[in-house]
């Protein structure tokens, strides 16, 4: 659920990107995150993580406070199905990972290169829709490169030889995309110049650029960078647009559910979650517009870049 549509930029082997919202995570009570064990039940029409009574939904803990932007969606896909909703209690990237693959999850909310990563660890998954962040935009949202005002560099090719503050491994803006337009300027990242901690969120990301102390320069997505660029703490070095983040269901769960889900959610605006009767909050009301219905095949983006930055992007390596 990500900001406003800025300027584009080309990436390797002239791919124009773009990253979305990855959304958010909250705590529940189960499934246990990152577990193997296969979905709760099963019939002749379809597989739910739990029951046929409960959906099982998750989110990416990209941000802080991820878990209670989600809520409205979460409550919308309760209004949709009739069923109830719990969340998977996503401790990083890597959990929602796993309980796609293993079944445990039944609804998500993720990022572009999680959806890759999650079909390279066997998950079947459709998508619904894909991110849209403001009237009148097509689905998608930017990665920034970003950096301190006192850096004396200017553009992406003076990353060169500096500690670049990424967000973690398997963030498509904050990591995949980043990666993709430095081997384009031309640009080798060493290891030690990598500062990606796991589980690192864009909003910390770009804060630690803006503080200077561990690094000059980095890259965060665009809802989390651009306030810091307009009060004057980040300069925007370049920003690339990316697939919007997807939110995806099981291709195992019911038909009819399914059929529910994609009539409601692909194609909708906020106009659509307030007619439920659901009150959107400050998140979803400044950089969610609504979700625009995708296919597998416009992901296929993410996988052309994923041969471009195998050797650097280790989650590339499926």
């Amino acid at each position: 659920m990500q900001s406003t549509i800025k300027r584009g930029l080309a990436l390797t082997a002239g791919l124009t990107l773009a990253f979305g919202l990855a959304a958010c995570s909250s705590p529940a009570e189960e499934p246990a995150a990152g577990g193997s064990e296969a979905p709760a039940e099963a019939s002749s029409e379809g597989t739910f993580a739990k029951d046929e009574n409960t959906l099982v939904f998750a989110v990416l803990p990209d941000h802080e406070g991820a878990d209670q932007d989600a809520e409205p969606i979460a409550e919308w896909i309760g209004e949709i199905t009739g069923k109830e909703v719990d969340f998977f209690p996503a401790t990083d990237y890597t959990a929602v990972v796993q309980g796609l693959a293993s079944g445990q999850i039944d609804v998500a909310q993720i990022s572009a290169f999680t959806y890759y990563q999650s079909q390279a660890a066997g998950a079947e998954i459709e998508p619904i829709g894909a991110q849209i962040t403001e009237e009148g935009a097509e689905p998608g949202y930017y990665s920034v490169a970003i950096a301190n005002p006192e850096w004396d560099g200017q553009t992406l090719a003076d990353f060169a030889d500096e500690p670049i503050c990424f967000v973690n491994p398997t963030s498509t803006s904050g990591f995949a995309v980043p990666m993709g337009g430095l081997i384009g300027a031309g640009v080798e990242v060493a290891d030690e110049n990598i500062i990606a901690p796991e589980g690192g969120s864009h909003d910390l990301n770009a804060a630690k650029v803006a503080e200077g102390a561990e690094c000059q320069v980095g890259f965060a997505q665009d809802i989390d960078a651009d306030p810091l660029i307009e009060s004057g703490d980040l300069v925007e070095v370049e920003r690339v647009l990316a697939p919007a983040a997807p939110i995806v269901m099981q291709a195992a769960l019911p038909q009819d559910v399914k059929d529910q889900l994609t009539a409601e959610l692909a194609d909708s605006t906020q106009e659509s979650l307030t007619d439920a009767g659901i009150e959107l909050n400050d998140f979803l009301s400044e950089g969610w517009f609504g979700f625009g219905a995708v296919d597998d095949a416009y992901y296929d983006l993410i996988r052309d870049l994923c041969t471009e930055v195998a050797d650097k992007v280790e989650a590339c390596q499926a």
